[in-house]
């Protein structure tokens, strides 16, 4: 039927309010006022929510009578816009410092999505500002996976503009998280693309109708995008390089985008000069830009140098305030003048006060902390280094992968040495404590604090991917390839490594992923007073036995950091916390070079040739590293928990000669790879344990592995010793001491009280973290399986070689990186964050005689009642005392735990 009055009335206050809606979109486009995008929001919500939907219902039954009637508009041509700008919005309040008005918008903006967009739809409208915001708030790994599946369907879809738009967010993020490399690449081939469009070309002018006033929205929207992206771009790409000392490219974008962004380029460009040592330039263009950044009579300058700048028209006034922050921090770099340089870190922490910008904030601090210290006043420095401390590590709060949690904190490695430099001049034990243990392996402890999530045990497509690459991983190393004769050798290796390739990148972001980060808001901090209230607690007193001296219950902790030529070490006791530091001296920095290469070289090789008893090897003692008043103070104890650095772990610290004889001869020695995981880790230990046997005595079927001739009788003699009531299941030895075996083991056994033995070959990780390997019957068990599983056993004993040593400096995670957090991935360290209270292991390679001889000593006295570390203590003093085997062959062989 033909269309009646009524309906033609109400077609026309539709056509009325969708012109309206796009009337206010495009003044909130040109004006960027906040008041006017909240007009188009209370314009254009009730729109798409109710009017343009109930019209559509109606349209579907009405005929359009005898000519043709334009087509109603679809709600999501209002919404598109409408949710895109919602971001935009939020930013604008959060950069004002309104925190609650801005995550409301997100929030709504989220929703309308939800209800109103497709998928590609949110991908391009959606995905980048909701990325921005759960990187803020902490959720780093989510953010980068919400990126990164976006670009994936705007490019699959062919939608490159909004491609452009996710990439340029991603990069950004990339580089505050110090990735630059992997940003740069992001942004390759997009400059050309979108250096076609100026301002003005997408102005429009809305004229009559009702579909053309859409177009014209979404065409100004479009039009704004690419000449914004373009900035961006250009803006974003010559930070980046700049970042990476490439200044004369960086400087060349800066002054192109000085025709459009004016005194933002410039404080780009004064910025490039000072990190060039140009300070003279570097005032010259910030005199210049006083009259736009400087509010508050700081400067002094009565006028610029180079003519007045001018700030773009309609520039948001709100987002001056991140402008304001860089220009005082630059100021108080540039400035001679000590005082009125911490007037200028004053302003500009006045500006960044409440505003999401983090890393302005503690470059302010820091440079404020430094300006204090040249002042000799030290007390104010401390805190102020504090400060930039405490907001660098906010971001640490839960783990990004070991790329990301590394390349975040090369930047700000110098800052953090700085605070702890100054903490050990002042002896500030506790300030050079909580320093100490922030640069080591915070993800190791923040993982540990994690509480189980209902269903995280049930295996992922990505963990089941994971699974399927292992296995053909191991088909490949081990040549046993179904359906033919292997490849060759060439292709075999690359086949491999392409495998470990994929294997990293799984493994990563399956931890990035683990869904018990969700529920983290602060994560993991380091707890002084818990820590060292755990360490000053006494435990219960031993009353001692054959092989096991009695004991006070009293512990101590030795946290130590090595950086250049020199120690800090920190002791922690229930007499209080001393630090110090101790030069080493060049003998003691070659002997330490010399042991770290022999790790490395003779892993899993004959022991007997290998001079693996540092102490007696090289003649370095403890009071060579340590100052010997803390030594003192630490071995006033009955249980010493060292927390080595880099290339400490390596020692043998059970027979490190202190004092004259080996340190286990003192007290009983536990390894922690920080101290703020001691809390999560001291557990009491059973007094009655019950086992789990795994054994793989022939030779595998990997080549250049030999039979292990006493793992045979090591299993009996634990068999013996325990009886077949204290096993947990029969002893899995031969072709049953396979991958499945094992892995069915650690998802079905354990409890409180049990302990898994593991005996096999083993081999430590060369420059790929997650390679580390137990070698079982049927193939290897990686590191990269461990990382991702729960294990329910107690304690661990690895009778296995180097299963407790680091990789090295630089390592492959998604490209190389550096490895600067001391970070804790070996096979001791995954079984105690996969749930392990204690491990027995060893950086170093064992013989086999010995591994056999220390094993079943530390199972007698754990099942005579000591704990698992002065079990540890006991079987190394009855090897020292029977002289057999010989030192050197087990010296490695250390607890990791506590108790």
């Amino acid at each position: 039927m033909p269309w009646d009055n009524d309906h033609t009335q109400e077609w026309t206050r539709l056509a009325t309010r969708t012109d309206q809606v796009v009337e206010a979109g495009l003044l909130w486009l040109r004006t960027q006022r906040l008041t006017d995008f909240h007009a188009y929001a209370d314009a254009a919500i009730p729109l798409i929510e109710e009017a343009l939907p109930a019209h559509l219902e109606r349209w579907d039954e009405r005929s359009p009578g005898p000519g043709p009637a334009p087509a109603p508009v679809p709600v999501v041509k209002i919404a598109v816009p409408l949710v895109q700008q919602h971001h935009v919005a939020a930013d604008h309040h959060a950069v004002a410092g309104q925190v609650r008005e801005a995550r409301a918008l997100r929030v709504r903006g989220e929703a309308l999505a939800g209800r109103h967009l497709s998928d590609v739809e949110r991908a391009e409208h959606w995905a980048s500002g909701h990325a921005e915001h759960l990187f803020a708030e902490g959720h780093i790994a989510r953010a980068m996976d919400l990126l990164v599946r976006a670009d994936g369907l705007l490019c699959a879809r062919g939608r490159r503009l909004a491609a452009v738009g996710v990439r340029l967010t991603h990069a950004r993020l990339l580089r505050e998280l110090g990735d630059h490399d992997k940003a740069l690449l992001l942004l390759e081939g997009f400059e050309e693309w979108l250096g076609t469009q100026r301002p003005g070309e997408g102005r429009v002018r809305l004229e009559g109708g009702l579909e053309r006033p859409v177009r014209d929205l979404a065409r100004a929207v479009e039009a704004e995008q690419r000449f914004h992206f373009f900035q961006r771009l250009l803006d974003l790409k010559a930070g980046l390089l700049g970042d990476t000392w490439q200044y004369a490219e960086a400087e060349r974008l800066y002054r192109e985008l000085r025709r459009e962004t004016g005194p933002f380029a410039d404080l780009q460009l004064a910025s490039l000069a000072w990190r060039q040592g140009d300070a003279g330039t570097a005032g010259k263009l910030l005199d210049a830009l006083a009259p736009v950044f400087d509010d508050s009579g700081t400067s002094g300058v009565s006028g610029p140098s180079e003519g007045p700048a001018e700030l773009p028209p309609g520039y948001p006034e709100g987002a001056l305030a991140f402008r304001r922050t860089a220009y005082c921090l630059l100021r108080a770099r540039v400035t001679d003048d000590s005082e009125k340089a911490l007037a200028w870190c004053a302003s500009g922490l006045s500006v960044a006060a409440g505003l999401p910008q983090p890393e302005l904030e503690w470059k302010l601090h820091a440079e404020r902390a430094r300006l204090l210290r040249s002042a000799e006043r030290f007390a104010s420095a401390q805190a102020a280094y504090g400060e930039a401390v405490r907001i660098v590590d906010r971001r640490r709060r839960v783990s990004t992968g070991l790329r990301w949690d590394n390349s975040y904190l090369v930047e700000r490695l110098p800052v953090l040495h700085e605070a702890l430099d100054l903490a050990v001049e002042r002896r500030d034990a506790p300030a050079a404590l909580g320093l100490v243990d922030m640069l080591k392996a915070r993800s190791f402890a923040a993982r540990l604090a994690l509480l189980p999530v209902p269903g995280a045990d049930a295996p992922t497509a990505d963990e089941c991917e994971l699974a399927e690459v292992t296995a053909e991983l191991n088909a490949l190393e081990y040549g046993d390839v179904k359906g033919g004769p292997g490849p060759d050798a060439a292709a075999r290796a690359a086949g491999a490594r392409e495998l470990r390739t994929r294997r990293r990148r799984l493994v990563e972001r399956i931890r990035r992923d683990d869904p018990r980060w969700r529920a983290v808001t602060e994560g993991a901090p380091v707890d002084l007073e818990e820590a060292v209230g755990v360490v000053a607690e006494r435990v219960w007193r031993f009353p001692g036995g054959p092989g096991v001296p009695g004991g006070r219950g009293r512990r101590a902790a030795l946290s130590l950091y090595r950086r250049q030529g020199r120690v800090v070490a920190v002791v922690v006791s229930p007499d209080g916390i001393e630090v110090g530091a101790q030069v080493l001296s060049g003998v003691v920095v070659r002997a330490l070079e010399a042991y770290g290469k022999v790790l490395r070289k003779n892993a899993g090789a004959d022991v007997d040739r290998t001079p693996l008893d540092f102490s007696l090897a090289f003649g370095v003692a403890l009071e060579d590293l340590v100052p010997r008043r803390l030594v003192e103070a630490a071995l006033d104890a009955d249980t010493l928990l060292v927390v080595p650095h880099a290339d400490l772990h390596g020692l043998p610290w059970q027979l490190l000669t202190a004092l004259g004889r080996p340190l286990v001869r003192h007290t009983a020695v536990g390894v922690l790879p920080n101290l703020t995981s001691l809390p999560a880790l001291d557990r009491p230990p059973a007094r009655s344990v019950r086992a789990s046997l795994f054994g793989v005595p022939d030779r595998p079927k990997h080549p250049g592995l030999g039979p292990l001739e006493e793992i045979d009788g090591e299993l009996r003699d634990l068999e013996r010793l325990y009886g077949s009531g204290r096993l947990l299941s029969r002893t899995a030895t031969g072709a049953r001491a396979d991958v499945r075996t094992l892995l069915g083991l650690l998802d079905r056994q354990g409890g409180p009280g049990t302990v898994l033995h593991l005996s096999c070959h083993a081999t430590a990780a060369g420059d790929d973290p997650y390679d580390a390997s137990l070698h079982l019957a049927d193939g290897r068990l990686a590191v990269a399986q461990l990382a991702v599983r729960r294990v329910r056993y107690d304690e661990v004993v690895l009778s296995v070689c180097s299963g407790a040593l680091r990789p090295g400096g630089t390592v492959r995670a998604e490209g190389r990186v550096r490895v600067v957090g001391d970070d804790a991935i070996t096979l001791a360290h995954v079984f105690q964050e996969a749930g392990a209270a204690f491990v027995l292991g060893s950086p170093a390679p064992v013989g086999d005689r010995s591994a056999r001889a220390f094993g079943l000593a530390w199972h007698r006295h754990r099942l005579g009642g000591a704990s698992p570390l002065r079990a540890a203590r006991a079987a190394a003093c009855d090897l020292l005392d029977d002289g057999r085997p010989a030192r050197h062959n087990w010296a490695g062989l250390t607890g990791f735990g506590c108790r």
